[in-house]
């Protein structure tokens, strides 16, 4: 394992940045419906500066298997993603928060539920809050 110091805002994550990409690139198993449809697609065209921060990490935007979503609010609706690194929170407790419309945060997985089959230990999770439009031809219902 070849762990990397990376430093995102206020945290710094010590991760294994190739382990990480390599278990993103296997068959995910993912959520279908029409609000995970359309996170996934706006996350592929995240500006340049915060998609380097999954690049990163290791990860791709649009690949996450954990989405919720909450009510919307306007024409925009709020997403809580969750995804999974190979790794450790080397310091940092408060959110980062550039604008907000984003937020990113670390913690430890709470449960295992999400967390790809025979991904490896030790894990940790990245939640990234953000409101963010309906782009999919699909109405909102």
């Amino acid at each position: 394992m070849m762990y990397e110091t990376i430093r995102v805002g206020d945290w710094v994550i010590t991760a294994d940045v190739e382990e990480t990409r390599k278990q993103y690139e296997k068959d995910i198993d993912m959520c279908e419906c029409l609000l995970c449809q359309n996170y996934r697609v706006v996350m592929k065209t995240l500006p340049p500066d915060k998609a380097r921060i999954f690049e990163t990490l290791g990860l791709q935007p649009s690949v996450c298997p954990d989405i919720n979503e909450f009510s919307p609010e306007g024409d925009r609706h709020l997403y809580v993603a969750s995804y999974f690194i190979v790794g450790r929170i080397a310091e940092g407790k408060k959110e980062w928060n550039p604008d907000r419309n984003w937020t990113i945060s670390f913690e430890l997985p709470r449960d295992d539920h999400f967390i790809p089959e025979g991904f490896p230990k030790p894990i940790i999770q990245l939640d990234c809050v953000t409101l963010l439009p309906w782009v999919i031809d699909e109405p909102y219902e």
